[in-house]
């Protein structure tokens, strides 16, 4: 599951707990935001989320949270992984 799916299939689930979910779900189906934007509304829920008063509530928004950047590393990862291979066969390259 990619780094959006995870976070369209987040909104639809948090949508009865945060109203704004439901308009940022549809904005992520429509592929409305680029990666950057993906970046900053996460770290806008993040901030979110921290001022949850209900602690339950916030406690599994921040589990889900947890998986998000969890994702989120797995893919830095992966790109460097293809970088530093990508960079051997053009240095090996006659």
């Amino acid at each position: 599951m990619t780094k959006k799916e995870y976070i369209i299939t987040f909104l639809d689930k948090v949508k009865d707990i945060w109203e704004p979910a439901r308009g940022f779900a549809v904005l992520m189906r429509y592929d409305i935001f680029n990666d950057q934007q993906i970046d900053t509304f996460f770290e806008l829920f993040k901030s979110v989320v921290h001022s949850t008063n209900d602690q339950q509530r916030k406690r599994k928004l921040q589990l889900a949270i947890d998986n998000i950047e969890a994702i989120k590393r797995e893919e830095k990862k992966s790109e460097s992984i293809h970088f530093e291979r990508d960079l051997d066969a053009i240095l090996t390259e006659a």
